[in-house]
């Protein structure tokens, strides 16, 4: 039996060391540039590949690779016995055409008997076996749900969603928007946020710091957070429309996240929801940035923004084991 496994935190030494955060940048021909190695582990013949990638993060993510499944992970999270996440990508599962690989939406016009192998299989891969993944009808907006019914498998129009419950997992499509992971780990309590621009222009990540205030009594330094696989400042150009707007509602914190290149604006959606979470109360150790820009990763995420046209989803999840 081969099981084909990928490892790497994008440096290719195969563990966590700290960083400063720098400019991000995928470079395809630093990233064809791995390691290999084949390893023996209980009779398994374990393929391992690390890439030296250079990422703008707060903290270097591990990717791990089931069934050919590739999923991001926060390596300071394991910590918390019993927390299962990710941020998956689009290698692995049945889907072709423009929604090639582990598309998990029933909303893109995909077939939805291949989506449902799809979320299955996927479940298979992280260790999710009896409980659900709940979804939203995403909406950009600022909507959130507390989930209580274990039984539920979408939570009607939102962008975020909050659960106590265990064996209950909460999932975000996206296809370039920011995908954000809150976990609360005295209590045992996570989240699951959607921000695209409009959902950061209406400051969904800051409601969703309120919401574990006002609902259970938790401080912003009780929390950590992740934000995943994301559309980057070196795709994402916007017009006056978008830079505007977020430039009066948040003010001195858009100076980072906004930048002008040849007369073109472009932004930097998860620097700016970091800096939003930051803003907050959310200490800034407790901050990950989790994987690469969507548009940039061709092989590895869907984007939107660079087909131009449909195109599949990846999720986002978290929540804890029973």
């Amino acid at each position: 039996m081969v099981l084909r496994l990928l490892a790497s935190n994008f440096f290719g030494k195969f563990k966590t060391q700290k960083t400063n955060s720098g400019p991000y940048h995928w470079d395809a021909a630093v990233a064809a540039n791995s390691i290999h190695t084949n390893i023996i582990i209980n009779n398994l013949n374990l393929r391992i590949t690390g890439s030296r990638i250079p990422l703008h993060v707060v903290k270097r993510p591990t990717i791990i690779a089931i069934m050919e499944m590739s999923q991001l992970k926060v390596p300071s999270w394991t910590r918390h016995a019993g927390l299962l996440h990710g941020f998956m990508g689009r290698r692995g599962g049945k889907s072709i055409g423009p929604y090639a690989g582990l598309n998990v939406s029933y909303r893109v016009g995909d077939d939805p008997k291949i989506v449902s192998q799809n979320v299955c299989d996927m479940k298979l891969a992280v260790g999710i076996h009896d409980g659900r993944i709940v979804t939203m009808r995403q909406v950009h907006g600022d909507h959130l749900v507390e989930i209580q019914d274990r039984t539920l498998k979408e939570a009607g129009d939102a962008d975020g969603m909050i659960t106590s419950e265990r064996d209950t997992y909460l999932g975000v499509l996206t296809a370039d928007c920011v995908p954000i992971l809150f976990v609360a780990p005295k209590r045992k309590l996570v989240a699951a946020v959607h921000a695209g621009w409009r959902g950061t222009l209406v400051g969904i990540a800051a409601k969703t710091v309120r919401l574990f205030k006002s609902r259970y009594d938790l401080e912003a330094h009780d929390l950590e957070v992740a934000l995943g696989p994301s559309i980057g400042p070196c795709c994402y150009e916007v017009k006056e429309d978008v830079t505007v707007p977020l430039m009066k509602t948040w003010g001195r914190l858009t100076t980072p996240s906004i930048h002008v290149r040849q007369g073109k604006s472009f932004v930097n959606l998860r620097r700016l929801n970091r800096d939003i979470l930051r803003a907050s109360g959310v200490p800034g150790n407790q901050l990950f940035q989790v994987g690469p820009c969507t548009s940039c990763a061709t092989d590895d995420f869907f984007s939107y923004r660079r087909e131009r046209s449909e195109t599949g989803r990846q999720i986002s999840f978290i929540g804890w084991l029973p």
